[in-house]
């Protein structure tokens, strides 16, 4: 499949390499007026298509009856395995939360054993925040930076406390906190 016949598919305009097109994605309740759709293909191989309205790629693909294999231009396309390990992990995400919400469900209801539930709440989280840690490391070091705040507020409050907006060596903003009482 090509990004041109998406493009014809979905009743779009040339735009220089690109097409511009009408999104089947969620967010257009009522059809998009727009055109808010760009597809092209790119230089790896790959069909992108990019939503300014805010549709991810999986809800496009789901909205066109589509799979992620169907925008390898090259249709030998086989996944990697890191791909197959996003994918797993999504998957099971999906069913530890769905647990941890029937587990709560079920202290709720069930009084008796309340305790048990509690229990299994408890330890699903963590297989929980373990698995998002690992799929989303960029959150996890977030976590950990809110974490190191608050313990230094706790021990020394705000007024002994200077923190600063720095930028980190990929370009995002980081707060440093450091002890005023320090040189």
């Amino acid at each position: 499949m090509t990004a041109e016949e998406i493009a014809r598919s979905l009743h779009g305009k040339k735009a220089g390499k690109r097409w511009s097109c009408r999104c089947p994605g969620p967010l257009h309740k009522q059809g998009d007026r727009k055109r808010s759709l760009s597809v092209w293909e790119s230089e790896d191989g790959w069909i992108v298509l990019k939503c300014f309205a805010g549709c991810t790629r999986d809800d496009i693909l789901a909205a066109m009856g589509l799979k992620v294999r169907d925008l390898a231009v090259n249709s030998s396309w086989k996944s990697s395995p890191k791909w197959n390990q996003r994918q797993a992990d999504r998957k099971r995400l999906e069913k530890l939360e769905r647990r941890f919400g029937l587990a709560m469900f079920a202290g709720a209801i069930i009084p008796e054993e309340r305790r048990y539930w509690l229990a299994a709440e408890r330890n699903i989280r963590v297989e929980i925040r373990e698995l998002r840690d690992r799929m989303f490391p960029e959150e996890a070091l977030q976590r950990s930076r809110e974490a190191k705040l608050r313990r230094a507020v706790a021990r020394w409050g705000w007024d002994g406390l200077m923190a600063r907006w720095c930028r980190t060596e990929r370009g995002k903003a980081a707060l440093h906190v450091c002890d005023r009482r320090l040189p």
